[in-house]
């Protein structure tokens, strides 16, 4: 299966979940995920602000703040095929850019924080991802120096062909499971 279609059969298996089911497991998610930032002292992270067929991350990103940690996010700059990280200032203010996805102010670039939460569609236990196919993250992941964490559902697991250019994240967290992915490779 191409990466192409094994996209849109997770946007459609993701959209499809149950809401209750859904409901339950992003509340597993935060916490672990919530829990892995307290455990590893992380003061700084970026994260996306979530489309409806992800997980929610907004009460996430208020967990963060609350807990003085600094957040921000990702922002796609389309004809320069580059994605910068933004500080997050508050649900108030947040744009759509021309696809339709919520982005903070583009105000002061900050590609240096200490923990990214790396979106995707489908992914391997080594960590390899199958994006969105803009290929935005792996450019953003060859030069960032932080910890790379993704937060997915079980149903996200399956075959991932990766290439040269393909980043892996460090760790993965799902309902059911905390992967060392660095660990497996």
């Amino acid at each position: 299966m191409s990466k192409k279609e094994s996209r849109k059969n997770m946007i459609n298996t993701l959209s499809e979940l149950d809401e209750n089911y859904k409901t339950e497991q992003e509340d597993i998610l935060k916490k672990e995920l919530l829990d892995f930032i307290k455990v590893n002292n992380f003061k700084s992270v970026g994260i996306v602000l979530s489309m409806p067929h992800e997980m929610d991350t907004d009460g996430i990103i208020s967990t963060l703040l609350e807990d003085g940690i600094k957040v921000y996010n990702p922002v796609v700059d389309y004809k320069a095929k580059v994605m910068n990280f933004y500080p997050f200032t508050n649900m108030e203010d947040i744009l759509k850019d021309k696809k339709g996805i919520r982005i903070p102010p583009t105000t002061v670039k900050t590609n240096n924080f200490e923990l990214v939460v790396v979106p995707g569609l489908v992914f391997d236990e080594q960590g390899y991802r199958i994006g969105y196919g803009g290929g935005y993250y792996d450019k953003f992941l060859a030069e960032f120096e932080g910890q790379k964490v993704s937060v997915i559902f079980d149903e996200q697991f399956g075959h991932v062909e990766h290439e040269s250019h393909d980043i892996p994240v460090d760790y993965i967290i799902t309902p059911t499971r905390k992967i060392d992915a660095k660990a497996g490779r």
